[in-house]
């Protein structure tokens, strides 16, 4: 998807307005698009309505949820994490191609293993498909044979800064949701802008580096088995997508109902197997991320396999 970019001309007379001039260059500079959208029949024709609020002074507040299933399907054990929350700062910046920035910030905690980002390994074995088996992660500090590896995809971060559709295994290894170690609270920066009623995700590179577009969490007015490329920035050979599920139902969290909210699948291709790691963000629609669920299997030794699931529910949404 070819995005168009202002020129520097006017960027320059943006820049060289009277300050009240500048504000409103800076609010809306290319879309998103208005009302009537390319299809128009969810709740809101414009994207930036299913992403966190724009001005500042919103609070988001997350549960944490980890469950580990018997090989009977039956519950064997239900962990709490802690609670994380989401702060809206409003707008900020201008961004490299003339779309304003919206800077949100995410405190979550890790464990003091985890302090500071680090990417995280992951091992994973894939299902044969021979016999219906399925694939699984191996538990941190195991050694299955055949295992594969991932690395330089996960960091140890929040649930909103990640880039990859793992995010549920991520944060209940990071956090150890068992609640016996020591640990660090930490608190991420991301930016969103729109871009012809399109949404992204920029971060700054390496944490301290340039402000760069890394995510498109929505193209337009997506609809029910649209798919896109979700990490633009390994454009163009992305390892992750969105697949919408249902793109208008009514969802229920602790902090309400939303009637017109998107269930939207985060695919990441090297663990997307059969019956092995799915992860499910739910967007409502003039509230933004409400809901996620991810489930995916882990071994110790490749032969003996446990269930695990994770939620993330919104527990309350304030505005001071």
């Amino acid at each position: 998807m070819k995005i168009p970019i202002i020129s520097w001309h006017a960027r320059l007379a943006c820049v060289a307005l009277a300050s009240t001039v500048l504000a409103s260059c800076a609010v809306n500079p290319n879309g998103p698009v208005g009302p009537g959208g390319s299809r128009g029949t969810l709740g809101s024709p414009n994207m930036s309505d299913y992403f966190y609020h724009k001005d500042a002074g919103w609070t988001y507040a997350f549960t944490n949820v980890e469950k580990i299933y018997n090989s009977d399907g039956s519950v064997a054990a239900t962990l709490d994490g802690s609670n994380d929350t989401v702060r809206t700062m409003g707008y900020d910046q201008l961004a490299s191609n003339g779309d304003s920035l919206f800077r949100y910030q995410i405190s979550y905690r890790v464990a003091n293993a985890y302090a500071g980002r680090p990417f995280v390994t992951i091992n994973y074995v894939s299902a044969t498909h021979a016999d219906n088996t399925h694939g699984a992660f191996v538990l941190p500090g195991d050694t299955v044979s055949g295992m594969s590896s991932m690395s330089g995809l996960a960091r140890a971060v929040s649930a909103d800064t990640i880039l990859s559709g793992i995010g549920g295994y991520v944060r209940t290894t990071v956090d150890d949701f068992n609640d016996t170690g020591n640990y660090t609270w930490q608190t991420d920066t991301i930016w969103y802008s729109e871009h012809l009623d399109s949404a992204f995700i920029w971060e700054r590179e390496g944490g301290t580096g340039p402000i760069i577009k890394e995510r498109c969490v929505f193209l337009k007015d997506f609809h029910t088995n649209e798919t896109w490329d979700y990490d633009v920035i390994n454009e163009p050979n992305p390892t992750t997508s969105c697949d919408v599920i249902v793109d208008d139902e009514s969802w229920t969290v602790p902090a309400g109902t939303w009637n017109h909210t998107a269930d939207i699948r985060i695919k990441t291709s090297a663990v997307d197997d059969y019956d092995f790691n799915r992860e499910y963000k739910y967007y409502g629609c003039f509230a933004g991320p409400i809901y996620q669920y991810d489930w995916w299997y882990v071994t110790a030794d490749g032969n003996s396999f446990t269930k695990e699931d994770f939620t993330r529910s919104l527990i309350s949404l304030t505005h001071n």
